[in-house]
């Protein structure tokens, strides 16, 4: 019975070193008072608690979790089928923490982490993207500017349709 009413022991899992990541969100919505994380979806309530007081001494009061399930996205379509992917779930954790956290303010100059490298490595990846098939935007042009010459009767091109015949008649035959 003694056992039944004495509160869990905090802090009894080390963590010396990690193998997993813990990222502390920027959640203006929330108190001083909590804090939001995003960590790997094995990781529990007091897994989290544990490694919040070894590693940066932060006691917690509470902890909530809770899975976001990515919506469905169509990845490709090949050879007539089509591919439908979930991207990985995300777990995220609120904690109550005793003492209140303020953010710091974000920073102004965002030389120090080379934030112009990174801007130019995505500009070169969306140009490089544009101009991963310049002949599209002709043919699209030319098939445009075609199909408005047929629509007015401009031109004369052949253009093959199939013909479905209208009546079919399907016989079983009987055995």
């Amino acid at each position: 019975m003694a056992a039944a009413l004495r509160p869990p022991r905090i802090g009894s899992k080390k963590v010396f070193l990690p193998n997993f990541t813990v990222a502390l969100l920027r959640t203006p919505h929330l108190p001083p008072n909590f804090a939001q994380f995003e960590v790997p979806l094995n990781i529990n309530k007091l897994d989290l608690r544990d490694y919040l007081l070894h590693a940066y001494n932060v006691r917690v009061k509470a902890v909530r979790s809770f899975v976001i399930q990515p919506s469905l996205k169509e990845a490709s379509r090949q050879a007539g089928y089509r591919v439908i992917k979930r991207l990985p779930s995300i777990k995220r954790m609120t904690v109550e923490l005793e003492n209140p956290f303020v953010y710091p303010a974000e920073p102004e100059d965002l030389s120090p982490w080379d934030n112009e490298l990174y801007k130019s490595i995505a500009n070169y990846r969306e140009a490089r993207m544009e101009g991963k098939n310049p002949d599209l935007d002709d043919k699209q042009a030319e098939i445009t500017e075609l199909a408005q010459k047929i629509l007015k009767g401009e031109t004369q091109e052949s253009i093959t349709v199939r013909e479905v015949e209208k009546e079919i008649k399907v016989v079983h035959e009987e055995e």
